[in-house]
């Protein structure tokens, strides 16, 4: 099941620059391995933002729930991270339903 998964990082006022670019890195390796192994179809950093965006294949909202509380921003930040996720559906099974609909 894919996913479009947003995620905002803020530092909390107790974590210095250094703390959170060193969780931030792990976090970032972290990605780019789940990209190697297929879960993470895609992921980019938004310019001038702490926001990152991917697309993620999991096999259901229960191994998409796990996956962002293992991700290591999430367990060093917590509620300093928010992330949104939205389920993806293929265009062009959308497009077969309209064609149903429609009646053509």
């Amino acid at each position: 099941m894919l996913f479009f998964v947003r995620v905002d990082i803020h530092q909390p006022e107790s974590m210095s620059t250094h703390e959170l670019l060193s969780v931030w890195l792990e976090e970032a390796r972290a990605a780019l391995e789940a990209k190697e192994a297929g879960v993470v179809l895609g992921v980019w950093k938004v310019a001038g933002q702490r926001t990152v965006l991917s697309i993620c294949d999991f096999p259901d909202h229960k191994a998409l729930d796990r996956g962002i509380a293992g991700l290591p921003l999430v367990r060093s930040l917590g509620g300093a991270v928010v992330t949104e996720a939205l389920p993806l559906r293929a265009y062009e099974d959308f497009v077969r339903d309209l064609e149903r609909a429609v009646g053509g």
